[in-house]
C-alpha cells in the first residue's frame, strides 16, 4: 500500500513537473519585448491653440499639462507608437521623425504611428487646419507657433528613443470594456446636416479597446486605450488642456502606479462628449474611462501570443467637383474664412497651374498573429468607419486608431456626404482643401483595410454586444451619470435635498405645451446632460418672454402648496449680469429668478410663490436641471391648466432661459430622487 501510494505520488510529481515545465515553455514564447516612456510637451511660451476658429490670441493659461507617450513593441523589429496630445500633427512632421529614427534606430517609416489626441488645447501646428488662423495672426505669432512645433518634433523623437531603450521583457494582453459619454453630435432635420447639437439616434462606437504590458514581477507597465469619442468637453476656454483624455491618462496612472497610460481616439469625427462645457466634465469623463480599464483589466484579458507586423499603405482620395478659378475670386472678395480659402486656392492656381484633385491618405495595420488586427486611419474619420469595419469584419478582434500619421481632413463617409453639413463640406475651408470628397471614398478607404488585414480577419463571432453603437436613452443615460455626478457634490449641497424630496412626493406636472407663438429654438445641454432642441429666450431686449401652458393641476382645499415641476436650463453666466427674468402666473407677476449654477431658490414678496431649483448638469457657465414651482392653493383653480411665462428683465446680455419640453417630468424626477437615496447627506 505504501509503495502504491509513493508510486502515485512520484507519478503526480512527474505530472507537476512536466506541467510547470510547460507553463514556463508557454510563458516564454509569450515574452514580448516592450518599452514605454512619456515626455512633457506643454508649451513654454505663448502660442496659438487650434481647433477652434474665433479665439482671442494666445493661450491666457495652462489647465492641464500636455505630454507625448510613446509604446514600443518588438525586439529585433519593432513597431512604435506616439500619442501625442494635439489636435493634429501633421504628414510633414511625422515623415521627419521617421526619417531619425529610421536613422538612429532602424523604425521604418511603416513601423511608426503617431497618433494625435485631438485636445483643442493644444498649440497649433503649421500645416495643420491652415485656414483657421489664416489672416488673423502677426508675424511674431507665427514664429512662436513655428518654435513650438520644431521643439515639438525633437520631443516625440525624444519619447520614441525613450521607449525603444526601456524594452523589457513583458507580457502583452488586450481586452474590451464599453463607455457612453460619445454621442453623435450632427443634428438633422429631414435626412439634412442643420448644425452641432445631439443626434440621439445617430451612430456611436462605445467599445474601449484596452492593452497592457506587465513585466516579469507581473506588475502593469503600460496601459494603451482607446476611445472614439472628440476632445472638446472643455470648449473654446483658451487655456492648455488635454481634455477628456489628457484626463483618462491621469485617472489610469492614478488607479495603476509606476504605469504610463496611453490614450488614443478611434473614429469619432462625428462624435462629441455627452455632457460637455468644463475641465471638470472632463475630468469626470477622464474617472469615466479609468473605471473602465479599470474593469477590463481585473476581468479576462487575452495574452498575445507573438510580436505585431506592420503594413503601411499610402492611397489617394479623389475630391469632387473643383470650382473654377472665377468663383474662387469671386469668393476671395470676401473677408470671411470663405474669402481666406479661395485666397489661399489663388496662390496654388498662380503656383502650381492647378488644384490637386486628390488627397494623399495613409493607412497601417498591425497584427498580432491572427489574435488581433490594429487599424491606424490619418485625419478625423467619422464612426461609420467603425461601424462598417467592425461589422464586416471580427468586430471582436479589431481595434481601430484614427487621427494617425497625419490629419488631411475630415474622413467623411458616404451617408455624411449625401447629409452635408460641417464634415462634408465647411471643414474642407479648413483644411485648405478645394472642394468635398467623392461620395467614392469610404468604398475605397473600406477595401484597403480588408487588403491590409487579410482574410484571417473575415471570419469569427465578432463579440458585439448590441448597444455598441447606439446611444441610451434619454433617461437611461441620466441615471447613468446622476449617481457618480452626485458623488461629487459637497454635503453642503446635498444637505439642502431633505426639501426637494418632499417637494417630489406631491408634485404635478408643470408643462403641458409652448404657447409663445414661434419661439426661438435653440440646441444646447438639457436636463440629462446631452444636447436637445428647445424653446428659449436671450436677454438681449428687455420684455423678450418665452410662455407655456402646464397640465391641468389638482388643487386640494386647505393644503397647500401646489407644487409644479417642470425641466428647463439657464446660462452664460460670464454675460453682464442683469436684473433676471420675471416668472408669471396667469397673467400676474409672481417672483424674480436669475441664472445660476448651484441649487438655488427664489420666493416671492409675499411668499406665496416659490421656485425652487436642482440643476442635474453644470458646466462652467451654464447648468440644466429641475424647477420645482410652489404656488399657493388660493392662487389656482383646481383642474384648471396654469399660465406660466418667463420675460427678460435685462438688455444687453446673452444671458438666456430654455425650457425642456417634457410632459413626462414624473419619471425624471424618479430617476433624480433614486439617485439621491443613494447618496445622502
Amino acid at each position: 500500500m505504501q509503495h502504491w501510494q509513493f508510486l502515485r505520488f512520484g507519478s503526480s510529481c512527474l505530472v507537476l513537473l512536466c506541467v510547470c515545465d510547460s507553463m514556463s515553455a508557454l510563458a516564454a514564447e509569450h515574452w514580448i519585448a516592450t518599452g514605454v516612456a512619456k515626455q512633457d510637451i506643454t508649451p513654454n511660451h505663448p502660442v496659438l491653440l487650434g481647433g477652434f476658429g474665433g479665439r482671442p490670441g494666445e493661450h491666457q493659461g495652462i489647465d492641464q499639462k500636455l505630454w507625448a507617450r510613446s509604446l514600443a513593441v518588438g525586439r529585433r523589429n519593432p513597431v512604435v507608437l506616439v500619442a501625442v496630445d494635439s489636435g493634429g500633427v501633421p504628414a510633414h512632421v511625422v515623415q521627419r521623425v521617421a526619417l531619425v529614427l529610421e536613422r538612429r534606430f532602424g523604425v521604418t517609416a511603416a513601423r511608426l504611428v503617431v497618433c494625435s489626441t485631438h485636445t483643442h488645447n493644444a498649440p497649433n501646428l503649421p500645416g495643420y487646419a491652415p485656414v483657421v488662423w489664416r489672416g488673423h495672426t502677426t508675424p511674431a505669432q507665427v514664429r512662436r507657433v513655428e518654435r513650438y512645433a520644431l521643439w515639438l518634433e525633437d520631443m516625440i523623437v525624444k519619447v520614441a528613443a525613450a521607449a525603444l531603450a526601456d524594452r523589457q521583457d513583458a507580457v502583452l494582453a488586450w481586452g474590451q470594456g464599453q463607455t457612453r459619454f460619445g454621442g453623435n453630435r450632427r443634428a438633422l432635420v429631414g435626412g439634412k446636416w442643420r448644425g452641432f447639437g445631439f443626434q440621439r439616434d445617430g451612430p456611436v462606437d462605445h467599445s474601449v479597446p484596452v492593452m497592457t504590458a506587465r513585466n516579469r514581477q507581473g506588475s502593469i507597465f503600460a496601459i494603451w486605450v482607446n476611445y472614439a469619442c472628440h476632445c472638446t468637453t472643455v470648449g473654446s476656454r483658451n487655456y492648455v488642456s488635454g481634455d477628456w483624455a489628457g484626463c483618462a491618462n491621469e485617472e489610469i496612472e492614478k488607479g495603476f502606479p509606476g504605469a504610463v497610460a496611453l490614450t488614443t481616439i478611434g473614429c469619432g469625427a462625428d462624435v462629441g462628449p455627452q455632457p460637455s462645457g468644463s475641465l471638470k466634465i472632463a475630468r469626470r469623463h477622464g474617472v469615466t474611462l479609468g473605471r473602465v480599464v479599470k474593469k477590463v483589466v481585473e476581468g479576462s484579458m487575452e495574452t498575445l501570443a507573438s510580436e505585431p507586423d506592420a503594413v503601411q499603405k499610402s492611397v489617394r482620395l479623389p475630391l469632387a467637383n473643383i470650382p473654377s478659378r472665377a468663383e474662387f475670386e469671386r469668393r476671395a472678395a470676401v473677408a470671411d474664412y470663405h474669402g481666406q480659402h479661395a485666397t489661399l486656392m489663388l496662390e496654388r492656381l498662380d503656383q502650381n497651374g492647378e488644384l490637386e484633385k486628390t488627397v494623399p491618405y495613409t493607412m497601417t495595420t498591425w497584427r498580432f498573429g491572427k489574435q488581433l488586427g490594429l487599424v491606424f486611419l490619418a485625419g478625423e474619420v467619422v464612426v461609420d468607419y467603425a461601424v462598417r469595419l467592425k461589422t464586416e469584419l471580427d468586430g471582436g478582434r479589431i481595434w481601430i486608431n484614427a487621427w494617425a500619421n497625419d490629419v488631411p481632413s475630415y474622413i467623411p463617409s458616404r451617408r455624411i456626404l449625401r447629409e452635408g453639413g460641417y464634415e462634408a463640406e465647411f471643414s474642407q475651408i479648413y483644411y485648405g482643401l478645394p472642394a468635398s470628397y467623392a461620395p467614392g471614398i469610404e468604398d475605397q478607404i473600406v477595401a484597403e483595410v480588408h487588403q491590409l488585414l487579410g482574410p484571417t480577419f473575415r471570419t469569427g463571432e465578432g463579440q458585439l454586444t448590441r448597444d455598441q453603437f447606439q446611444f441610451p436613452t434619454g433617461n437611461e443615460w441620466l441615471s447613468e451619470r446622476l449617481g457618480p455626478w452626485l458623488v461629487e457634490l459637497p454635503g453642503s449641497e446635498l444637505t439642502k435635498m431633505s426639501r426637494l424630496r418632499r417637494l417630489a412626493r406631491v408634485s404635478q406636472s408643470g408643462f403641458a405645451a409652448i404657447t409663445s407663438p414661434s419661439p426661438i429654438l435653440s440646441t444646447w445641454f438639457n436636463y440629462t446632460g446631452t444636447q436637445q432642441e428647445r424653446p428659449f429666450i436671450r436677454q438681449e431686449t428687455k420684455g423678450t418672454a418665452l410662455a407655456w401652458r402646464t397640465p391641468a393641476v389638482t388643487v386640494t382645499a386647505g393644503k397647500e402648496p401646489v407644487v409644479l415641476l417642470f425641466l428647463g436650463s439657464v446660462g452664460w453666466s460670464s454675460e453682464p449680469a442683469t436684473a433676471g427674468f420675471q416668472l408669471s402666473l396667469n397673467g400676474k407677476e409672481a417672483l424674480v429668478f436669475d441664472i445660476t449654477r448651484r441649487i438655488d431658490e427664489w420666493v416671492s414678496t409675499d411668499a406665496r410663490v416659490r421656485l425652487d431649483y436642482f440643476p442635474t448638469w453644470i458646466s462652467d457657465l451654464d447648468s440644466a436641471g429641475l424647477f420645482y414651482l410652489q404656488v399657493a392653493a388660493g392662487l389656482l383653480e383646481d383642474q384648471t391648466p396654469v399660465n406660466v411665462r418667463v420675460t427678460s428683465l435685462g438688455a444687453g446680455s446673452k444671458r438666456w432661459f430654455a425650457i425642456d419640453t417634457i410632459r413626462d417630468v414624473k419619471s425624471v424626477e424618479k430617476i433624480v430622487h433614486q439617485a439621491l437615496q443613494v447618496r445622502s447627506p
